[in-house]
């Protein structure tokens, strides 16, 4: 078979996979359901997180003296670190869009 015949079909057969994958059309993301979001799985959509040092009371013992909390400044929460306080995170399955690619 010569270089350019082979080529040729190369490409022909390139572009019938690419047809077979071709995106017609959008539909609704299930996962998140249209809003691109999901809750939290950390902090489960409640952003402020009991502070781990405190255990959310605001104050350290330290020695026999209490303390106002360092990590917290004594309010006994955190914003959680994994939603930056947002109580909510992008969704994987839509990358935020909402909605996802079909072959229909």
């Amino acid at each position: 078979m010569k270089k350019s015949v082979f080529k040729s079909f190369v490409v022909v057969a390139i572009a019938m996979i690419a047809m077979s994958f071709t995106i017609t059309g959008e539909r609704t993301c299930d996962s998140c359901g249209g809003s691109g979001s999901l809750s939290c799985p950390n902090c489960n959509g409640n952003p402020r997180c009991a502070c781990i040092k405190c255990g959310g009371s605001g104050v350290v013992d330290y020695k026999g003296s209490t303390y106002t909390c360092g990590v917290c400044d004594g309010t006994g929460y955190n914003e959680c670190r994994v939603c930056d306080g947002k109580g909510r995170v992008l969704c994987t399955r839509c990358l935020g869009r909402g909605t996802i690619h079909t072959n229909d």
